[in-house]
């Protein structure tokens, strides 16, 4: 999910070519590619651009900023994704978004009317996030901390833009952060939603939420699931599985109408993955 967009000439090529064929900009592409030939030149002359999330939601975007960077090329960027959500979330849900960094999907879900609890531990990303919460009379509750498998101090990489992630080795050199439990978070409460996206410690933050997940207390989970797991924690997602699995969730991907189809669970795979509760099929 993390495709990060240089803002250097030799790049414009792929920046079009993906404001080409986007969903998102299917129907409207050459006014999608004006809109990114006026952010791309507005940020090389170091403005920010004010965009729009679903309807009614704005955030500010910076070239150098991929996450936002998308959401101008093509909103909303994670196509499949973000139409699922919009299919499940009715007024006054909870939706929780671990990882929120500037906060596309946070805005998106609250835009559909969800109450929002957005995750974010880097300090930058949070100031962001904040600055973007701001601009909207929405919901939304930021907690800049990250989410684990206990409460307690973990360093986080700094300086990678949307691919910052916890470093689990004490001694590792970053930015120190406070770590909860989704579980603390929750409290008693029911999510409808949940989407973790945190560079490969998905486990952990389900770790810390096994009460919530035996009490099945939340709904839908979108999940990153790529190979950064094999990296930081030395497994593939298949322990994931089997987490969820026995909490009695199974695992469906979305199509382009929001809809929900069987998929079957792989060690990794290239795009996110929904855990859902039969009664969310």
């Amino acid at each position: 999910m993390n495709w990060a967009v240089l803002p250097t000439v030799r790049n414009s090529g792929r920046v079009l070519h993906y404001v080409w064929t986007h969903p998102a900009n299917r129907g409207a592409r050459l006014s999608g590619v004006a809109r990114a030939v006026r952010f791309q030149v507005r940020g090389r002359l170091g403005l920010r651009t004010l965009t729009r999330v679903g309807q009614g939601g704005r955030m500010w975007a910076e070239l150098h900023c991929s996450a936002a960077s998308k959401v101008v090329y093509a909103p909303p960027p994670d196509w499949n994704e973000m139409m699922a959500w919009r299919r499940i979330l009715t007024p006054g849900d909870l939706f929780v978004d671990v990882g929120s960094n500037v906060g596309a999907y946070a805005l998106w879900a609250a835009d559909a009317g969800a109450q929002v609890i957005a995750v974010e531990p880097g300090r930058d990303a949070a100031r962001r996030l904040r600055e973007n919460v701001a601009l909207n009379d929405f919901p939304i509750t930021v907690l800049e901390c990250g989410l684990a498998d206990r409460p307690g101090q973990l360093q986080l990489t700094t300086g990678r833009d949307s691919t910052n992630h916890l470093l689990l080795d004490p001694a590792a050199a970053g930015e120190s952060i406070a770590v909860d439990t989704l579980d603390n978070v929750l409290g008693d409460r029911f999510a409808v939603g949940v989407k973790i996206d945190v560079e490969g410690v998905e486990r952990l933050v389900l770790d810390g939420a096994r009460e919530a997940l035996r009490q099945r207390r939340i709904g839908v989970l979108q999940l990153e699931w790529n190979g950064m797991s094999r990296r930081l924690l030395g497994e593939d997602r298949l322990p994931i599985a089997a987490l969820l699995s026995e909490c009695g969730y199974e695992f469906v991907r979305p199509d382009e109408q929001g809809l929900f189809q069987d998929t079957e669970v792989t060690a990794t795979a290239a795009e996110d993955i929904f855990a859902v509760l039969p009664e969310y099929r």
